[in-house]
């Protein structure tokens, strides 16, 4: 007997569906696309059970004859390429010809569509592959894609699936790319009867959509710190929106690219986007709604399964485009209130320009993506000590420096106080404690702070709102993105920014609640304690600062803020006097 067989129709449509269809999103997202590739000027999406139970998207697009019908659901089969070489001049979303397929193998299908010109619309229904009737329908025009029951014949799939509200948040999301990314075209969504999107076609161009539709996905308060840019270089234009340097975020959540309108996930992007802004990040995250246009023969789309990665011909020259575009463009926009600093170590923007121009190693992409520039040998100073006896001495207040540290003398010499990094370690270990005792004390809000976020983040957040109540916060929906707190832990001060700046990192970071690990949670709370204590530049009073350090004796580890950063380090007598090249502090 062979051991090489020819694997069943069956086995490989389920198999290509896997490579093509990893959740609801992902059938909807090519639906979508379809639709738009047959000339849509209107998507309808109707959702239930997120998208297990049903994903429907209606257009008003060419639409398909009879025959036509039946060859879109083989494999293989598309209207878009005729030679292989068509791939390198494609305009499409789609080309392989395997979505429908995909979708037809994994869920019951029902295709319904007309064609102006044919007597009538036809429709097929179908289950796993097979097609079990073909049906006049009415001659409603455009295409009508039903599938329901998905993954009802590969039951080992949908146990990889998350909750609904996941699964809703990923919906949402397809539907934001799509309507960003095409704004000459509307697009609804509902979800289990309620809507929760809706982007007509704006009078007034490209511009005013994108603009309407990224102040609707974004939120006001998101929406309100972005500024437009554009660029064009021969054969390649830059535009969309980005995060002007005074509005910056805690996270990456709110980050779009796009490539020929395809929502892509190029990390070659990203750190042209970063590099754009320079030193001007300080740890921090630009939200952006960045497109490129280039030739179809200048990038690969089909590396990825999903289409979700490209690959440049010219990684160097879309590198250079994308980061002069963003710096030079806030460059332009810099106000008296918004002091622009040059990027650069560099003085003139000639020279910088110049060394925006090719990506940074892949070793570079840590952290804030890009390290700063090694400081020179002259300028390098010896680690100093910490303060490995602080807490025995008594300390007097000197004072504040640059309303940041704290300057105490202790034991003849100058203890440098982190007064953010202190205060992060004080209340985070005031908070632990509370939380491990099952007590957290709560502080109802006399007037309710609202966060407006994106749809696809309000999802993720409703999945937290049981544990964060757990934790001592009290959070409601009003309306389908905004967010109310209503009581918050004792220990906390909530600004309205800062509540918006917590849910951003809830909803990107930490997943499913009940799978979350319990480090992962610890580090939710670590960052709360971050965001929520005194700042760098508040000033401090005498007692405050004395009060503090009372505080930071009693803590488990008072030398480290709860993300490792120093709290404080210690000057001797003697380190001082060698600085003056003295024998001693006499």
């Amino acid at each position: 007997m062979p051991e090489i067989k020819v694997l069943p129709e069956e086995v490989v449509s389920k198999i290509a569906a896997g490579e093509v269809i990893e959740r609801p999103a992902s059938v909807l997202k090519e639906l979508i696309e379809n639709s738009l590739d047959a000339g849509a000027s209107k998507v309808e999406i109707e959702i239930k059970k997120a998208g297990r139970g049903l994903i429907r998207v209606h257009d008003d697009g060419r639409g398909m004859d009879r025959e036509d019908l039946r060859l879109a659901l083989g494999r293989h089969a598309t209207s878009k390429l005729g030679v292989f070489d068509d791939i390198y001049s494609l305009a499409t979303f789609g080309f392989r010809g395997e979505a429908l397929y995909s979708v037809f193998a994994v869920s019951r299908l029902r295709l319904t569509s007309f064609r102006a010109g044919a007597d009538s619309g036809y429709c097929l229904e179908g289950e796993g592959g097979r097609v079990t009737a073909e049906l006049p329908a009415p001659p409603v025009k455009g295409t009508t894609v039903e599938a329901a029951d998905l993954f009802f014949n590969t039951p080992a799939r949908a146990k990889f699936m998350k909750s609904d509200a996941a699964e809703r948040a990923h919906l949402i999301r397809a539907v934001e790319e799509a309507a960003l990314a095409n704004s000459g075209a509307a697009f609804r969504l509902t979800i289990d009867g309620a809507e929760i999107l809706n982007f007509p076609v704006l009078p007034g161009g490209r511009w005013e959509n994108l603009k309407s539709r990224a102040a609707a996905i974004f939120g006001k308060s998101v929406y309100g710190g972005l500024a437009r840019v554009e660029g064009r270089t021969e054969g390649m234009a830059v535009y969309g929106f980005v995060s002007r340097p005074d509005a910056l975020s805690t996270t990456r959540a709110n980050q779009h690219y796009f490539v020929n309108r395809r929502p892509v996930s190029s990390a070659l992007l990203r750190q042209a986007l970063y590099r754009g802004y320079g030193h001007m990040l300080t740890g921090r995250h630009p939200a952006c709604a960045l497109f490129v246009e280039l030739s179809p023969g200048a990038f690969d789309a089909n590396i990825h399964p999903q289409k979700r990665d490209v690959k440049f011909s010219s990684e160097n020259e879309v590198f250079k485009t994308v980061s002069n575009t963003v710096y030079e463009e806030l460059l332009s926009k810099q106000t008296a209130e918004v002091s622009l600093p040059s990027p650069g170590a560099a003085p003139d923007v000639p020279a910088y320009r110049e060394a925006l121009s090719s990506p940074p190693s892949a070793a570079a992409e840590t952290g804030s993506l890009f390290a700063a520039p090694a400081a020179s040998p002259e300028a390098a100073a010896a680690p100093l000590p910490p303060a490995a006896d602080w807490r025995s001495h008594d300390l007097s207040y000197l004072g504040q420096l640059a309303k940041s540290y704290l300057i105490f003398e202790s034991g003849a010499g100058l203890l440098v106080v982190d007064q953010h990094a202190a205060q992060e370690r004080v209340l985070f270990e005031k908070y632990l404690e509370e939380f491990d005792r099952g007590g957290v004390r709560v502080q109802p809000l006399l007037v309710p702070l609202e966060a407006e976020l994106s749809r696809s983040q309000m999802e993720t957040v409703l999945k937290w709102r049981d544990w964060l109540k757990t934790a001592g916060f009290e959070i409601d929906q009003r309306g389908p993105a905004a967010a109310l707190l209503r009581a918050a832990p004792s220990l906390f001060y909530f600004t309205p920014a800062a509540f918006a700046e917590f849910l951003g990192y809830l909803s990107e970071v930490l997943g499913e609640p009940e799978k979350a690990a319990e480090d992962m949670k610890r580090s939710v709370i670590a960052t709360m304690a971050c965001k929520k204590s005194v700042k760098a530049r508040d000033f401090v009073r005498p007692q405050e600062a004395l009060r503090l350090m009372e505080d930071l004796k009693r803590t488990r580890d008072s030398y480290h803020c709860p993300h490792g950063r120093p709290t404080l380090f210690y000057l001797s007598g003697g380190d001082i006097a060698r600085r003056f090249q003295r024998s001693s502090a006499a």
